[in-house]
């Protein structure tokens, strides 16, 4: 054997620590990355874009949108939608 050639040898406990510290290095970077680009940041810095008849509310990490599914109609225009059994049925007073 030749005095240049080096000879390296891995005992199994010294490969399962090299194995076990490189899952803990990636896991570890990976917690990291998550937490500087990841999903809370971007959650956090959304804008949502609505109607005039919806209204948004932040709760904690969740976004509420509320909408009213008639738009801007009022009771001027539900009292032309109306049939005319309806409109003698009910009789609406409108006070401006």
């Amino acid at each position: 054997m030749d005095q240049s050639e080096k000879k390296y040898e891995l005992f199994v406990g010294q490969l399962v620590a090299i194995v076990i510290a490189g899952i803990l290095i990636s896991v570890g970077s990976g917690f990291l990355l998550g937490y500087k680009f990841g999903y809370e940041k971007g959650i956090s810095a959304t804008t949502v874009e609505t109607p005039a008849y919806c209204s948004v509310n932040r709760v904690g990490d969740k976004n509420i949108v509320k909408c009213n599914d008639l738009g801007n109609v009022g009771l001027d225009n539900l009292c032309m939608w109306a049939s005319p059994e309806l409109k003698e049925k009910i009789k609406l007073v409108i006070i401006t």
